[in-house]
């Protein structure tokens, strides 16, 4: 039956005047669910064809550019787009510094403070192009960006997810490089021109410290078997040709404002990095093709080991000539101040576009304990025999010769990974410094068995062996485990010839393993119990912190404006304490995908960015945080945190919440990255669901409870005492503020509505109403579900989560700036219209599946198996079993009548199955189309994906 045009009003008044009114029903009947009420309505139009599954495009389209309109307005509000200038700030405060007198401003811009790191992960949701769009329509909104975005947000998603690849990573995140690049020259240049004015006679002698840029992107091993160490050295040649391309354009232009020799010997160096530069990039493209294949291994690895005049492997030299021509008297000023600005920036990025961030899983490191060194650990063990005899293995580790037959023939991840790094810094960057990040860290002996191989492979050194504390364990014992390894002198050593200790959290995994308000409480007090270790130790060690997050409320980003989000990251507790305790800080922070990537997106972002961060690294702690009595109420404090985090344990561990996760929530995710979003092996439910999918799926359900939910149920017999600290604590009344965002963007009515999607009892009642065809179809809908294991589901975690908010309400009612329930129930409008129309479109897939005919045995499914997907709906996975099942009719073009040998099926009209596809699979296409862009519209309203 083809549908009619729609006679139905979808327009977004009409859909929200409709939402407020069956909303008002709740109060005579509890149980009124106004989400429900209307995909009821509109699915009961797409059954009759009052209403076409096309027609609903235009209303998803229409709140999907609302609810981006609303994420360009709340981007705008924290770049600060429009103000006067986005590098006031760190200006007053360098020349704030600058009049504490020359010695206080060369220690403190010639004091390496922290960085930014690029990662990546399932986030590029969005396409690029539509990326693009915002990023422009956030700079300037005009009629035509507007246009340009909307497009660009119709556009088909599916096309642009099948286009994801590493390489595609790798590039996008090498342009959001290019400009924080851009961003941070401009830094250097705002560095020597405050020295240069405020200290004539002084200011050459400057060498500053830029914050550091950094990235994982192609070198990131934890949870993915698919890079290959060719790849990795393939894109670390593409960025050395393409930094040195750069160092060599800058230095021509400086070259073209000097006279005479001067002039020539610049030009000089300039061209010297132009050879290299080439030379850098044959190198890459030898090691693009297929090392797999002995013959071009041989080829890539003779190339790059062969003596070339041509290759810079070092730094080193640039910087000495460099210095040579900044501190000559006969250098004009403005030249000597654009070649000190030109060696900042060299001594920040070496010979890559960014630093590297290698990550393996600790797992991969015990195998190489366990199995290749013949001894025995467990993660939740403290191992101290293993970390002793690691230790003495460490210590008299003899450094083992490497070439790359040895990366070739090596089996072992962890082995390779510091085989590569032996190789990277002996034949592409000498003096750029490698983070050797380690997930999942919960035992001592595996930082210490990292750093045996490190010294077993020559590469300690330029190594920063970093454990990744994101674990409940890890998160408990993080601060005795590293007091653990600092008692080991071989250790100490390391650490010491670094000159500090490096650490890994991870906002995201934690906070989905115990909720992410108690797993902001548990690092602020890990980074406060290393702290305290470092300085115990004695060691003279700064502590570098690198803080992974993400850019949603659900992996620690702040939603507000980038002091917040960077003090939330690392408070000015932390920050306070450890100056007490004279342990100087590094702060890293990430940017991560698609969605952070658009920080970085065009220059004027990137500086309003990179603007903020140096800021946040000039600025002092605050000195009345230790006034804030969260820090001094801790009975109170950690009674409420361990029963928030507990909360969240149960709920993690609840078969319901799995099911909630598993039966339908992940068919609504899209491809985001080319990292997968399940763990291949290991923990299934939750656990198996990567942190940002998790996220993901909670945001696509309407309830971000591992951020809005818990404190309610915590506060219990100490409310009172609580509350009134909410009222006096700044950083208490910051974690539920951030809770109170999420809860914002929670709706219980939506979770409940999709329990009554799949409520078998829904399914009998409309079969009682309808004619045969349209009974039977419902009837076996019901059999599909009649264990309601998934609408039970939906509901346990629904109530659970409605008697926490009941608790969590009356308390944010009683707190400024919080919105009122009303409020609340207002700003959701947006997102319920895409629940609802999501909902009506899967009890439309769930009626056509009730409709398929049989499948013949010879294939591999049955019927059964392709309604079960479409009830998980996976509808891509089931259009296209159908589709190898039922093909349709051969087109015109295709035609095989030109065939003259005389036969019986080719002269017939119909030989394919054009009535089922028309009746069913092409209108499951068509769904599955809208459900992709209601997921990326949901997305919008959290300011992330996942």
């Amino acid at each position: 039956m083809t549908q009619s045009s729609s006679k139905f009003d979808l327009s977004v008044a009409a859909a929200k005047s409709a939402l407020s009114g069956y909303a008002k029903q709740i109060e005579t009947n509890p149980q009124a669910n106004s989400v429900f009420a209307y995909a009821n309505e509109l699915f009961q139009n797409l059954e009759r064809g009052t209403l076409s599954i096309d027609a609903l495009d235009a209303t998803v389209q229409e709140v999907f550019m609302t609810l981006v309109d609303e994420r360009a307005e709340r981007f705008r509000d924290q770049h600060g787009i429009g103000s006067d200038d986005a590098w006031g700030a760190p200006r007053a405060s360098l020349e704030a510094l600058a009049q504490s007198g020359w010695a206080q401003y060369r220690q403190t811009v010639e004091t390496a403070k922290g960085g930014i790191v690029f990662t990546g992960h399932p986030t590029f949701a969005l396409s690029q192009t539509a990326r693009a769009a915002f990023a422009e329509h956030v700079l300037m909104p005009t009629k035509d960006t507007h246009g340009a975005l909307n497009a660009a947000l119709a556009e088909d998603n599916q096309i642009w997810a099948n286009s994801i690849t590493l390489s595609h990573e790798h590039s996008e995140a090498q342009a959001a490089i290019g400009n924080a690049q851009s961003a941070l020259r401009a830094y250097a240049e705002l560095v020597v021109d405050v020295a240069r004015a405020a200290f004539a006679d002084q200011w050459r002698a400057l060498k500053p410290e830029l914050p550091t840029i950094a990235s994982w992107i192609g070198y990131d091993l934890d949870g993915r078997t698919d890079i290959h160490w060719s790849q990795s050295f393939a894109f670390r040649l593409t960025e050395k040709a393409a930094q040195l391309g750069s160092y060599a354009a800058r230095l021509s232009d400086i070259s073209g404002k000097a006279d005479g020799e001067l002039g020539a010997s610049l030009q000089a160096l300039s061209a010297r990095m132009q050879a290299a530069h080439a030379l850098s990039a044959e190198e890459a493209a030898l090691f693009a093709k297929d090392l797999t294949m002995p013959e071009n291994l041989v080829t890539a690895a003779n190339a790059i080991t062969s003596p070339n005049a041509a290759r810079i492997v070092s730094a080193s030299d640039i910087l000495m000539a460099l210095d040579g021509f900044i501190d000559d008297s006969e250098t004009p000023d403005e030249i000597a101040r654009d070649l000190a600005v030109l060696r900042a920036e060299i001594n920040a990025l070496q010979l890559g576009t960014a630093r590297i961030h290698l990550r393996l899983n600790a797992a991969q490191i015990g195998t190489v304990i366990s199995r290749d060194l013949g001894l025995e650990t467990e993660n939740r063990d403290p191992g101290r025999g293993a970390l002793r005899q690691l230790a003495d293995l460490a210590q008299g580790s003899d450094t083992l010769p490497v070439n790359f037959a040895d990366l070739f023939l090596q089996q072992s991840t962890a082995r390779r990974q510091f085989m590569m790094c032996a190789q990277l810094l002996k034949h592409v960057d000498a003096d750029s410094s490698i983070r050797f990040l380690i997930a999942e860290s919960e035992n001592p002996a595996t930082v210490m068995g990292a750093l045996y191989l490190a010294k077993q492979y020559g590469v300690a050194e330029k190594l920063d062996i970093s454990p990744l504390f994101e674990t409940p364990e890890a998160l408990e014992t993080g601060g005795r485990f590293i007091e653990q390894l600092l008692t080991e002198p071989v250790y100490l050593d390391y650490l010491k010839a670094r000159g500090y200790l490096a650490i890994q959290l991870g906002f995201s995994d934690a906070g989905r393993f115990i909720g992410q308000v108690a797993a902001d409480m548990a690092i602020e007090r890990i980074h406060n119990l290393i702290s305290r270790a470092v300085c115990r130790a004695e060691a003279g060690l700064s502590l570098l912190i690198f803080n992974t997050h993400g850019e949603s409320m659900g992996r620690g980003a702040w939603p507000g404006s980038f002091k917040q989000r960077f003090d939330h990251l690392l408070t000015q507790w932390t920050r306070m304490v450890s100056a007490k305790r004279n342990v100087p800080l590094m702060h890293e922070v990430s940017f991560q995908g698609g969605d952070g990537f658009l920080h970085f997106a065009n220059a004027p972002l990137a500086a309003s960015t990179m603007a903020a961060f140096a800021e946040h690294l000039l600025s002092a702690p605050d000195g009345d945080t230790d006034r804030d009595p969260f820090y001094t109420r801790t009975d109170l404090v950690w009674d409420f945190y361990r029963a928030l985090r507990a909360w969240h344990e149960r709920l993690f561990d609840n078969a319901d919440y799995g099911r909630l996760l598993s039966d339908f929530a992940t068919g609504f995710l899209v491809k985001a990255g080319s990292r997968q979003r399940r763990r291949s092996s290991g923990p299934q439910g939750p656990r198996s669901l990567r942190a940002i999918s998790h996220n993901a799926s909670l945001q696509q359900i309407g309830v971000p409870l591992n951020t809005a939910a818990g404190i309610g149920s915590a506060l219990r017999r100490e409310q009172d005492q609580v509350i009134e600290l909410i009222g006096e604590s700044p950083r208490l009344r910051g974690l539920v503020r951030l809770a109170s965002a999420a809860r914002m963007k929670t709706s219980v009515p939506a979770l409940r509505a999709y329990s009554k999607v799949f409520d078998p009892g829904y399914w009998v009642a409309l079969s009682r109403a309808e004619d045969t065809d349209h009974a039977l179809a419902y009837r076996r809908i019901y059999y599909l579900l009649q264990d309601r294991q998934t609408t039970g589901s939906i509901e346990k975690v629904a109530n659970t989560l409605s008697i926490d908010l009941s608790k969590f309400d009356p308390m944010l009612a009683s707190m400024e700036t919080v919105p009122s329930s009303a409020e609340r129930h207002e700003g959701r409008l947006d997102i319920h219209i895409l629940h609802a129309v999501r909902q009506a479109l899967m009890m439309k897939a769930l009626s056509l599946a009730g409709r398929l005919p049989t499948v013949s045995r010879r294939h591999e499914e049955s019927v059964v198996d392709i309604m079960n997907l479409i009830k998980a709906m996976q509808l891509r996975e089931a259009v296209n079993i159908l589709c190898s099942i039922f093909p349709a009719s051969l087109g015109d073009e295709t035609s095989l009548s030109q065939i003259s040998e005389t036969g019986h099926m080719a002269s017939e009209d119909a030989n394919g199955y054009d009535e089922l596809h028309d009746e069913i699979i092409r209108p499951l296409d068509q769904i599955d189309r809208q459900l992709r862009q209601i997921t990326l519209a949901v997305s919008q309203a959290y300011g992330a994906y996942g």
